[in-house]
Protein backbone atom coordinates (compact mmCIF):
# COMPACT_ATOMS: atom_id res chain seq x y z
CA UNK A 1 0.00 0.00 0.00
CA UNK A 2 2.80 2.33 0.59
CA UNK A 3 4.78 1.76 -2.38
CA UNK A 4 1.11 2.24 -4.22
CA UNK A 5 1.14 5.96 -2.92
CA UNK A 6 4.79 6.60 -3.54
CA UNK A 7 3.43 6.12 -7.51
CA UNK A 8 0.48 8.09 -7.15
CA UNK A 9 2.52 10.83 -6.28
CA UNK A 10 5.07 10.75 -8.36
CA UNK A 11 2.30 10.27 -10.81
CA UNK A 12 0.46 13.00 -9.82
CA UNK A 13 3.38 15.01 -9.98
CA UNK A 14 4.96 14.59 -13.36
CA UNK A 15 1.33 14.57 -14.88
CA UNK A 16 0.99 18.12 -13.60
CA UNK A 17 3.83 19.63 -14.79
CA UNK A 18 5.27 21.24 -17.88
CA UNK A 19 8.85 19.82 -18.05
CA UNK A 20 10.73 23.27 -19.00
CA UNK A 21 14.12 21.76 -18.59
CA UNK A 22 17.02 21.61 -21.38
CA UNK A 23 18.24 18.76 -19.50
CA UNK A 24 15.51 16.48 -20.51
CA UNK A 25 16.10 17.87 -24.68
CA UNK A 26 19.27 17.08 -24.44
CA UNK A 27 18.81 13.78 -23.29
CA UNK A 28 16.04 13.24 -25.96
CA UNK A 29 17.91 15.47 -29.29
CA UNK A 30 14.78 17.86 -29.50
CA UNK A 31 14.15 20.67 -28.99
CA UNK A 32 13.08 22.84 -25.85
CA UNK A 33 9.56 24.76 -26.20
CA UNK A 34 8.26 27.23 -24.76
CA UNK A 35 4.92 28.48 -24.94
CA UNK A 36 4.25 32.32 -25.64
CA UNK A 37 2.20 34.36 -23.24
CA UNK A 38 -1.18 34.93 -24.93
CA UNK A 39 -0.75 38.91 -24.98
CA UNK A 40 3.25 38.62 -26.28
CA UNK A 41 3.44 41.51 -29.02
CA UNK A 42 7.60 41.70 -30.05
CA UNK A 43 10.35 40.22 -27.71
CA UNK A 44 12.68 42.50 -25.88
CA UNK A 45 15.32 39.98 -24.39
CA UNK A 46 15.13 36.58 -23.05
CA UNK A 47 17.36 35.31 -19.92
CA UNK A 48 18.47 31.50 -18.22
CA UNK A 49 20.45 30.15 -15.78
CA UNK A 50 19.02 31.45 -12.29
CA UNK A 51 17.91 28.26 -11.26
CA UNK A 52 16.24 26.67 -13.89
CA UNK A 53 14.15 30.12 -14.62
CA UNK A 54 14.07 31.59 -17.74
CA UNK A 55 12.68 34.99 -18.47
CA UNK A 56 11.06 36.38 -21.14
CA UNK A 57 10.87 40.15 -20.98
CA UNK A 58 8.28 40.98 -23.90
CA UNK A 59 5.93 43.90 -25.17
CA UNK A 60 2.19 43.25 -24.80
CA UNK A 61 -0.35 43.63 -27.50
CA UNK A 62 -1.65 46.58 -25.46
CA UNK A 63 1.59 48.13 -25.54
CA UNK A 64 2.97 46.87 -21.77
CA UNK A 65 6.10 46.18 -20.70
CA UNK A 66 5.92 42.46 -19.02
CA UNK A 67 8.16 40.00 -17.92
CA UNK A 68 7.00 36.16 -18.27
CA UNK A 69 9.28 33.74 -15.80
CA UNK A 70 9.10 30.11 -16.74
CA UNK A 71 10.26 27.34 -14.37
CA UNK A 72 11.65 23.87 -15.41
CA UNK A 73 8.61 21.90 -14.02
CA UNK A 74 5.77 24.65 -15.03
CA UNK A 75 4.69 25.00 -11.58
CA UNK A 76 5.04 28.44 -9.81
CA UNK A 77 5.94 30.49 -12.42
CA UNK A 78 5.30 34.34 -11.92
CA UNK A 79 4.97 37.65 -13.97
CA UNK A 80 5.96 41.06 -13.94
CA UNK A 81 3.94 44.09 -15.50
CA UNK A 82 5.86 47.57 -15.53
CA UNK A 83 3.20 50.48 -14.82
CA UNK A 84 4.12 54.11 -14.70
Amino acid sequence: MKNFLVIMVILLFTYSCKFQTRALSRFTGSALKLELPQDFDKPISFSSGRKGEKDLFYFTKGGQLKVKTYTDYGILESEIIFVK
